[in-house]
């Protein structure tokens, strides 16, 4: 412990008492750096203060809490564009296409439970309650000799190209009796397609006719026909191929047309792309969408029901193969496959008898059975990959078998939703993580999705359920599907350009479901197309030049847009920080075409929305260029973590967006009460205190070369005192000879 100083002008040093030259000068300063710089240095103009410079954001999302040293071009979640540095824009602007219209065909009185509505067109009928079929009803109508009943249905051209399938409940005692029909009235007249007789078994029996509605189709007759002097039942007639689902499931480019499968209905996109129209209606939901051989598209409707295919000029033709539920072209061949892994191919699909060759199916995990898909093995030929929610299968045609590759992953229930071959790799998802394989003699695994570093905010929570990478796209895009999950979020379509992560679009509504996406040259455009909700959205892409600043007039943007800033703390929470200045480069700035830049700190919101204060909103021209903002009217505002918030907003005109070219924060670290002291000590070499000047000299060269801490006292009865210091010489002068006077200065400095 240091010695109490009873007199003026000294000082206790490592337990040695000095006499000082002059009195101790003192320095109080930061215990950590006086500046540091987080990015684009060039936008800095602070010479004592720390900045931190957002500019280059090309790093993508997904950074929560930032690492300065490497975070610097990241953000925790923005939907603008940020492709490019020193950019910061509203988000490309996506289009939604007016769903189709299903008009179901209607049937008046179809329990035949009022008198009315069935027509007598010839022979003898009426309503009767001697029999009925047992739907909780009472009547049935009746027909007592040769000729029909029927109804006119309420017209719409809605119902051409499509299928209509008719079952009608019968009843009679004699065979080839009664029957039902339906006739189509166009342009040529009328046309009748009867069902079979019923069976004369005296039993009620459900009978069943199919008819295509012509492109030219006018009106629709529905009979009730009885054959010869019989006695016939007729009663509940409905239709069996109404829209069973208007939830979009596939999309397919064929005969540069943009095809949509909305449950069993397959409809296409409008030559202006504004509207998507009914093409044809099926038995069931529709599970592939295949362009293949022979010019046809195939249209596989699950196993239970044989699949179609259409020509170029829409003409369908029924097969007689079922046991189609997914598919896939691979060396001149189509396969199909059934939701028990079976496995087949033909060479002449398109045919309404084809002929199917059985190969050697996935039988071990069929129900985990997902995606289909083309990629290169380990010799660079193309081959057909099967991902599964646990293995990525590849198909082995020569030994007519599956094999497991070296991806495995989690037994996830979406795993393998999403999958396709870009650009050199094999990419295969699970929630919101996505493997990257790139087949070889020593094949690579790496994870690439959205479960690297802290993920997506919460609003924003999904999981892929479709992967799609064109090969001369620029980006792999992905659909992240918020019904996947719990609570609410919103879905969204995001694009990987092999380094980033970066948001295209974010649904404004929770919860949508996802299916698919492609990208189609249709209508004489070049856009991304995806679904969420059972609506249809699409993007344009540019095929040559993408960059904003390049497209002036031509690229359109969204209305609004967020960009949100991880979280800034100069490398630790811990120490205080006193932040006076907000600097802002921006263009485009107008009345209608703004920038509300908005702040938090502390991390005391862990949602988006909550806790922010806006500090400034850029509205004006003047505000082009340098625009300085000072918080708390100069007194600026001490913080542990600091986040940034960007609204950027237009007006009217859809190609017009702010610009931010670089926001830097400038602030310094505050020293608080655990700053370091530094003294400067002017200490003479002389005869005093009981010790020589070569004593003293030996003394603070020992002190000074100890390496540890050594206690300071220079007042008396001061309760923080000693200090504990480290000692470092900064300057010396010394007699030569015997003379070991002189003066040593000092610095001690409290850590």
């Amino acid at each position: 412990m240091a010695q109490e100083n009873p007199t003026w002008g000294t000082c206790n040093l490592n337990s040695q008492k000095y006499n000082l030259l002059s009195h101790p000068v003192s320095q109080y300063v930061s215990a950590l750096p006086s500046k540091v710089n987080t990015g684009d240095d060039s936008y800095s103009k602070q010479n004592y203060l720390s900045s931190w410079i957002i500019s280059d954001q090309t790093g993508g999302i997904g950074i929560s809490e930032m690492d300065e040293s490497i975070h610097a071009d990241r953000c925790w979640w923005s939907n603008c564009i940020i492709d490019w540095p020193r950019h910061i824009k509203l988000p490309r602007k996506a289009t939604s296409v007016t769903p189709p219209t299903f008009t179901a065909l209607t049937i008046a009185n179809a329990d035949c439970e009022l008198d009315s509505d069935w027509t007598t067109g010839s022979g003898t009928w009426d309503r009767d309650n001697t029999q009925n079929h047992t739907s909780g009803g009472t009547y049935s109508w009746r027909g007592q000799a040769a000729g029909q009943a029927y109804q006119d249905l309420a017209w719409n051209n809605k119902y051409r190209n499509t299928v209509v399938q008719v079952h009608c409940w019968i009843y009679t005692a004699a065979a080839t009796a009664g029957r039902v029909s339906i006739a189509v009235s166009d342009d040529g007249g009328s046309t009748t397609t009867y069902s079979s007789f019923h069976t004369g078994a005296a039993g009620w029996e459900e009978l069943t006719v199919t008819r295509v509605i012509s492109a030219t189709a006018t009106g629709i007759r529905l009979g009730f026909n009885v054959n010869g002097g019989n006695l016939v039942y007729f009663d509940d007639i409905h239709f069996g191929y109404e829209p069973i689902s208007t939830t979009t499931t596939h999309f397919a480019n064929f005969n540069s047309v943009l095809y949509v499968g909305y449950g069993n209905i397959l409809s296409k996109l409008a030559s202006d792309r504004s509207s998507i129209d009914v093409i044809y209606s099926f038995p069931a939901n529709i599970t592939a969408l295949i362009p293949s051989l022979n010019s046809r598209l195939y249209i596989f409707i699950g196993d239970s029901d044989e699949y179609f295919s259409m020509t170029t000029a829409e003409a369908f033709t029924e097969t007689n193969a079922n046991d189609a539920t997914l598919g896939i072209q691979w060396d001149a061949k189509l396969w199909k496959q059934d939701v028990d892994g079976n496995w087949w191919y033909s060479t002449d699909p398109e045919s309404a008898t084809p002929t199917w060759t059985s190969r050697n199916g996935i039988t071990d995990i069929a129900s985990q059975i997902e995606t289909l898909l083309i990629g290169p093995d380990a010799d660079g030929n193309d081959i057909i990959y099967c991902a599964t929610n646990t293995w990525l299968k590849a198909h082995d045609m020569t030994n007519n078998k599956w094999v497991d590759t070296k991806l495995k992953l989690p037994d996830h229930p979406n795993g393998g939703k999403g999958a396709c071959y870009w650009h050199g790799g094999i990419y295969v998802s699970y929630g919101l993580g996505v493997k990257q394989y790139v087949p070889g003699s020593t094949a690579t695994i790496s994870e690439v999705g959205l479960l690297k570093d802290d993920g997506l905010p919460v609003e924003y929570n999904g999981e892929f359920v479709k992967l799609l990478g064109e090969s001369a796209s620029d980006v792999m895009f992905g659909l992240v599907d918020a019904s996947q999950t719990s609570g609410n979020s919103k879905s969204g379509l995001y694009a990987y350009d092999g380094r980033t992560w970066k948001c295209w679009w974010a649904d404004s509504s929770n919860n949508g479901a996802m299916h698919d996406c492609i990208v189609s040259s249709a209508s004489s455009s070049y856009a991304v197309y995806w679904d969420v909700g059972g609506k249809v959205y699409y993007i344009d892409i540019h095929r040559g030049i993408s960059n904003p600043e390049q497209l002036a007039g031509t690229q359109a943007y969204e209305a609004a847009g967020i960009h949100i800033s991880p979280w800034y703390d100069r490398g630790t929470p811990v120490f205080d920080k006193l932040a006076n200045l907000l600097t802002t480069w921006a263009k485009d700035i107008t009345t209608s075409e703004t920038i509300a830049i908005k702040y938090r700190t502390d991390g005391t919101c862990a949602d988006l929305d909550s806790g922010w204060t806006t500090i400034e909103t850029l509205n004006t021209t003047a505000e082009n260029g340098e625009n300085e903002e000072i918080f708390a009217s100069g007194a600026g505002i001490v913080y542990n973590s600091f986040q940034i918030r960007l609204d950027l907003a237009r007006g009217a005109t859809t190609t017009l967006s702010p610009d931010l070219q670089s926001l830097v924060l400038s602030s310094e670290l505050l020293t608080g009460t655990d700053g370091n002291w530094i003294w400067t000590l002017r200490i003479p070499l002389d005869d005093s205190w009981g010790t020589s000047a070569k004593q003293k000299k030996e003394n603070l060269d020992t002190a000074i070369q100890l390496g540890t801490l050594v206690p300071l006292k220079f007042r008396e009865g001061d309760s923080n005192e000693p200090y504990y210091v480290r000692l470092y010489l900064n300057d010396a002068w010394q007699e030569t000879g015997h003379d070991y006077e002189g003066i040593y200065v000092v610095k001690a400095v409290k850590l």
